[in-house]
């Protein structure tokens, strides 16, 4: 495989600052936030080149929402083979999501095809069918391989998280053998903070709930800055997270982390895993071109997706703007 180069994203590098300058800012974010209504606040998309959903449900948000993300990738990803790389390790995350979907509605015996995406490498309808039939050539190797086992794990324990962690690691290994490829040292790290974010999530939780350190050892994600037998060696002692994560993005995340465990805010420390991320990019927000810039982009447009799906859900369902505005992400756009 030809190895990437920076001089490879000039052209796209270029059109993906073009599209920067539309991204929702914090002023637009608030201005959504503090609108009167659903309608007044869906208008302030316009500008940012979101199809006008006034007036629509949740399910036509959502459905605008595929759509936006579906048409950035599929332009960015027509650019060259180097951009397509690195748009198709941010598809991946749609495919795995598919493969759960359709695995849990197999175990509860319901229809679940208005839950798939179609933001994935691999069309929804041609998992589905892959699914259905058991003929899997036209899936990547990865993906058939876990979809046959998740199977197997549902129908062995009737527990459907069980099936997801298996189709989580998967995910994170093809996604962190892609990133090395994609996008070299930088896109790869990116991915190793993500996975020790994961990690000190799935600690959390297990602890909050009093699961054991054989749960815990059985979830954890292989890839990380952080080795997943440390993590567990210190199980279930929140005191002893400090010096398992040592990775300073996740300095916040690690001191809420003790406190979630022991029933304090666990929305603030979702946010913190989140936001370390974003700091990871802050050193590089202003790199001219290179892959570099099309992996930071990417980021920030599933970010912003995320805030649009949250504020316009919340403004139909009611919910107080500090309520929604303390679930958001920090945004440095």
């Amino acid at each position: 495989m030809t190895k990437t180069k920076p001089a490879d994203f000039l052209f796209l590098s270029t059109l993906v600052r073009s599209r920067e300058t539309r991204l929702l800012t914090p002023e637009r974010i608030e201005r959504m936030l503090d609108a009167a209504g659903y309608d007044d606040a869906a208008k302030q998309l316009l500008d940012c080149g979101y199809a006008d959903m006034s007036g629509m449900n949740t399910a036509g948000i959502e459905s605008v929402l595929n759509l936006r993300r579906v048409s950035v990738l599929a332009e960015l990803a027509g650019n060259s083979v180097s951009a397509k790389r690195i748009v198709d390790a941010f598809r991946m995350k749609y495919d795995y999501h598919n493969i759960k979907v359709l695995v849990k509605s197999m175990g509860a015996n319901v229809d679940a095809t208005r839950l798939l995406s179609d933001s994935g490498r691999i069309p929804a309808s041609v998992v589905t069918e892959a699914f259905i039939s058991g003929e899997r050539g036209d899936l990547p190797a990865a993906m058939a391989e876990i979809m046959g086992a998740a199977v197997g794990i549902l129908s062995r324990t009737s527990n459907p998280q069980l099936s997801d962690i298996a189709v989580d690691k998967a995910y994170y290994a093809e996604f962190l053998a892609a990133a090395a490829t994609a996008g070299g040292a930088f896109f790869e790290g990116y991915v190793r903070l993500l996975i020790d974010s994961a990690n000190l999530r799935i600690y959390t939780r297990a602890a909050r709930i009093g699961r054991d350190a054989g749960f815990l050892s059985g979830a954890l994600v292989d890839g990380g800055l952080t080795d997943t037998v440390e993590i567990v060696k210190a199980f279930p002692s929140p005191d002893e997270l400090g010096s398992v994560f040592r990775e300073p993005l996740l300095k916040k995340a690690t001191a809420l982390a003790r406190d979630a465990v022991s029933g304090g805010d666990q929305t603030r420390f979702e946010l913190e895993c989140d936001n370390a991320a974003m700091y990871y990019f802050e050193p590089v927000r202003y790199t001219a071109f290179g892959p570099t810039v099309i992996i930071v982009y990417l980021a920030e447009l599933e970010w912003e997706i995320t805030a649009v799906r949250m504020i316009l859900t919340g403004k139909l369902a009611g919910i107080a703007p500090d309520v929604v505005r303390e679930r958001l992400r920090e945004n440095y756009v």
